[in-house]
């Protein structure tokens, strides 16, 4: 069966702009440097490549920092969640929120509002583009320009070549039915409502009619992992009988300890009549689904709250257009393949209920190989239960589930990693953890890259004197361009436009996206 292949595709417009802004971790001011492109739209595919080139997005503006040049060097950041081992911090906070899921807030329990890692949770690198995109094309039709697609990219038998080895996302040839699906996708893409619901725990509600007659009574979990022991004793006892041996021995060794992991913490089961309810769902963002749009309202409340509590920011600046802007607007294509995660890829809204009210909301994108968290924020109300970490580790737990449908979505990106501001460092706990290197775009682990960190802001991170950017040497003449609706490589475009002064910009533009994403996205020219 022929792999199934992402209808969509991506349109960029790249933002040459070299100054500096300020800077959200030292607050110093114009020491923040960063290259920026506007996405009108994107395929997951491509983003994906991005982000493994060390870009990231915040709404529909994509930035890639300028790593030796900026103040403090942020480093993509992923975690490998089939290896994923909890440290003992993480374990109590996740032992904290079933306490007060099954009995409430304890008085002594602890504020962590506070909290360095809680506090920073979010996303203060990002910056805002100084320029917005000339014009909107996030809707742009090529299904007119199809017949010219095979004359202008069929140029040289190189470029057949370089297509086919990209063949999910080689231009299409005229006139048949693969590419009249592929106008249809592009248009139908932006009407389809995936609304999933997270497969991790899905607590149950408060009884309000006392237990149900047809389902067993709840028992407490301390009482389950006892019976467990001794049917286990038991069996263990039986296979010592059938070897001839006493099982008077076989009883009093000593069970070996068996090391709970993240699901059994997560679904710990709770009281018959616990004291509050937590679900978690996972809504589309974009295009928006029903749930969404829905609770749209209750999702800005929480957000303007956390923004001015956490943040410092005025009303102003966490309006309702801000919010979509920053957090709702995406330029991920949807998409849903045959064999692929059951909610689909794109931009999605984790939403936490406690006993009917909205309290967080982490913002994901659901990438092929990656669950990459965009943002992340509360009710500054609950700051007590360490909602930022136990966001991640929920988060970890959603990669893990959907790796069970989709063996290559492994990785957890957690954004940037920023060694030289020590309340960023809390990304690191996340075990196994790598960093990419910012010369090499090879990842290492972050114990190997910390004491080159511990000396240098700044580091290549890669030891290896021999190793290069293997996907860095581009041939500017074949990146893809979509000039006047239509679509051609770069070295046809500088025909019909001799006198455009932009071979510098575009081939800066192609080192920074690296060679796969330069012939495989749409840099729009004007």
């Amino acid at each position: 069966m022929a792999e199934e292949g992402d209808p969509s595709f991506t349109v960029v417009e790249y933002m040459r702009d070299h100054s500096g802004y300020k800077c959200g971790y030292c607050k110093s001011d114009n020491t923040n440097f960063s290259h920026g492109m506007w996405a009108h739209r994107m395929a997951v595919g491509d983003y994906q490549d991005l982000i493994d080139r060390g870009w990231r997005r915040s709404g529909k503006y994509c930035y890639k920092p300028t790593m030796d040049r900026t103040c403090c060097p942020m480093y993509t950041i992923k975690c490998d969640t089939l290896e994923f081992k909890l440290s003992k911090s993480q374990k109590k906070i996740l032992k904290r929120i079933h306490r007060y899921l099954s009995h409430g807030a304890a008085k002594e329990e602890k504020v962590f509002g506070n909290d360095s890692s809680e506090s920073m949770q979010g996303n203060p690198e990002y910056v805002i583009p100084k320029f917005e995109a000339s014009q909107e094309l996030s809707s742009v039709s090529l299904c007119t320009n199809v017949v010219n697609m095979r004359k202008n990219l069929e140029s040289s038998a190189t470029e057949e070549k370089e297509s086919s080895l990209n063949s999910n996302k080689e231009y299409l040839t005229p006139g048949t039915e693969k590419d009249t699906n592929l106008c249809k996708a592009s248009v139908e893409s932006a009407s389809q409502d995936f609304i999933g619901e997270s497969p991790i725990l899905k607590p149950k509600k408060l009884a309000t009619t006392g237990p149900d007659p047809s389902r067993p009574p709840c028992r407490k979990a301390k009482d389950i992992r006892r019976e467990r022991k001794e049917a286990k004793l038991a069996k263990l006892a039986q296979e010592a009988l059938t070897r001839g041996e006493s099982p008077m021995e076989t009883k009093q060794c000593k069970m070996p300890n068996t090391q709970k992991v993240l699901e059994d913490f997560i679904s710990e089961p709770l009281p018959e009549n616990p004291a509050h309810t937590l679900e978690v769902k996972l809504v589309r963002s974009q295009p928006s689904s029903a749930e969404f749009q829905h609770t749209f309202k209750m999702a800005h409340q929480v957000y303007e709250m956390y923004q001015i509590k956490i943040h410092g920011d005025t009303p102003s600046k966490c309006s309702e257009p801000q919010f979509k802007r920053f957090l709702c607007n995406s330029p991920l294509e949807p998409w849903q393949p045959h064999i692929g995660p059951p909610q689909g890829y794109g931009a999605f809204h984790h939403q936490y209920w406690l006993d009917g009210r909205l309290i967080a909301v982490g913002v994901l994108d659901i990438l092929p190989h990656c669950l990459s968290s965009v943002y992340f924020y509360y009710d500054p109300e609950f700051s007590f239960l360490s909602l930022g970490t136990y966001a991640s580790l929920r988060e970890i737990a959603l990669t893990r589930e959907l790796q069970r449908r989709v063996p290559s979505l492994k990785w957890y990106y957690m954004g940037f990693y920023i060694h030289s501001c020590p309340k960023m460092r809390y990304k690191g706990r996340y075990n196994p953890s790598f960093l990419l290197c910012p010369e090499t775009y090879s990842w290492i682990p972050i114990e190997n890259a910390l004491p080159q960190l511990d000396a240098a802001k700044y580091s290549r991170l890669n030891e290896d004197a021999a190793a290069v950017d293997e996907n860095g040497q581009v041939d500017i003449s074949k990146i893809r361009v979509l000039y006047r609706q239509d679509l051609m490589r770069y070295g046809r475009y500088h025909a019909l436009n001799p006198g455009a002064d932009d071979e510098e910009e575009v081939r800066e533009y192609a080192t920074l996206v690296g060679a796969k994403c330069a012939y495989s996205l749409f840099l729009y020219r004007s």
